[in-house]
């Protein structure tokens, strides 16, 4: 990068570099560098208010303080790869107006690209942050932003990091609503609700919950089950974003689950042959990694990260094995169905 680069200006030429589709799927783009920044800062607590003409007020505070927010503010023209600099830099150029407070002290005001140090920052030490600002319309054309798109949004960061608390109000309309995003469990909530829906007169045959941590922080929640009643149920995240093509991530936990199911079955003389077809039909589950990642096509929609593959690949197969060291019976069941030939 050039001395004489205008990132801000650079934005506003070309956002689709930034944030893809100047839609909804932008706009997510735009939240979800920001609420990365809070996850990487431990501020955990998130308020997320939608007001009439694509006007958003988003604040975050913890017990714990950061420098990160400041430090961006302060070098704005000097645009590097660290937490806030590319959600800020986004924001400015991307907003109509906006409004940036540090512990309630206005400090930066823009309007589209320009951006005003109000007042100077007299305490790095951010424990409290706000954004409130309002979407471009000259770059966002046919932008209209709906509560309820913006509860599914952060509905699912919610889910993905059980630390999160992120409560959204609705201001934008005369009916006041109010929605709070907290899953403790995580992932694990989500198939406990597509039980309690599919079989709430049926078990799964067992229900499996993994959280692990490497190089990478790995969150898994499956569950297997019985009957042509349910369709596939299969989610895979790669750092908050879904990669709809799967990839990694999926390959290795198919991969671990039928390395465990093909020695188990050698072990009763049985030969099992296995498709991913046939053994995604009858599992409902959600997983998800953090890290440095790598993709593989220009959508970014499948995860291409070979360390990833093989670790999680071997975490499955040694929670299975452990799961079922004491349930001979319900294995052999789980084998009978896998061996069926619908």
């Amino acid at each position: 990068m050039t001395e004489n680069y205008n990132v801000l200006e650079h934005i506003r030429k070309r956002p689709g570099m930034y944030i893809g589709a100047l839609d909804n799927s932008g706009f997510n783009e735009l939240i979800h560098y920001l609420i990365q920044d809070f996850i990487a800062i431990e501020f955990y607590e998130v308020i997320c208010i939608l007001y009439k003409n694509n006007r958003v007020i988003i604040e975050s505070k913890s017990t714990k303080s950061s420098t990160l927010l400041s430090n961006a503010i302060k070098n704005i023209n000097n645009y590097k790869d660290s937490h806030f600099y590319l959600s800020i830099a986004c924001l400015v150029a991307l907003s109509d107006f906006l409004k940036i407070e540090i512990n309630e002290n206005f400090v930066l005001s823009s309007n589209k690209g320009i951006f005003k140090i109000e007042n100077e920052i007299i305490n790095d030490e951010a424990r409290k942050i706000k954004f409130d600002f309002t979407i471009d319309k000259d770059i966002f054309k046919n932008l209209n932003l709906s509560y309820p798109h913006l509860n599914t949004l952060l509905r699912r960061y919610g889910f993905l990091n059980s630390e999160l608390k992120i409560k959204s109000i609705d201001k934008s309309s005369t009916e006041l609503q109010i929605n709070i995003f907290h899953y403790p469990k995580g992932l694990s909530e989500i198939i406990d609700f597509e039980i309690e829906k599919n079989f709430r007169y049926n078990s799964p045959f067992f229900k499996l919950n993994l959280n692990k941590k490497t190089d990478f922080s790995y969150s898994l929640s499956l569950a297997f089950v019985e009957g042509l009643s349910l369709k596939p149920r299969i989610k895979v995240y790669a750092n908050y974003k879904e990669t709809i093509l799967g990839g990694s991530l999926l390959n290795g936990i198919l991969q671990g689950f039928k390395k465990f199911l093909k020695e188990e079955a050698v072990k009763s003389n049985l030969k099992l042959n296995i498709s991913n077809t046939k053994l995604k039909n009858h599992l409902l589950l959600y997983a998800s990694v953090n890290g440095e990642l790598s993709f593989l096509g220009a959508t970014r929609w499948k995860l291409g990260t070979p360390k990833v593959q093989s670790e999680i690949k071997e975490f499955v197969y040694q929670e299975l094995k452990f799961y079922f060291s004491d349930k001979k019976d319900k294995l052999n069941d789980i084998i009978d169905i896998l061996q069926s030939s619908y």
